[in-house]
């Protein structure tokens, strides 16, 4: 994980909202993987704010999109912030590995 990579969650009954900040690299993608799986079953709802990183790698953007887009659990994730729209895994989008 960058060593810069910061991720912080809250929570309310039917949504969860995690604040992504720092540098988004393939290890982080993997963190963040692993906390959607985590709650998907659980929670109706995750946003995901993408507005505290500065930067985001192309590994670590395709490693996330690939895992989202074979995982149907974590189909319907919500993005918002700065990066929402670049984060957000698309049907099509190229894989950086």
């Amino acid at each position: 994980m960058a060593s810069n990579f910061r991720m912080s969650a809250h929570q309310s009954k039917v949504n969860l909202y995690l604040d992504l900040m720092g540098e988004f690299d393939g290890f982080s993608a993997l963190e963040l993987i692993n906390v959607l799986k985590e709650y998907s079953s659980k929670i109706k709802n995750i946003i995901i704010n993408t507005s505290g990183l500065y930067l985001i790698h192309p590994l670590g953007l395709g490693v996330f999109q690939k895992e989202c887009m074979d995982n149907n659990s974590l189909n319907g994730l919500q993005f918002i912030g700065k990066h929402g729209n670049i984060m957000e895994p698309q049907e099509g989008a190229p894989f950086w590995y």
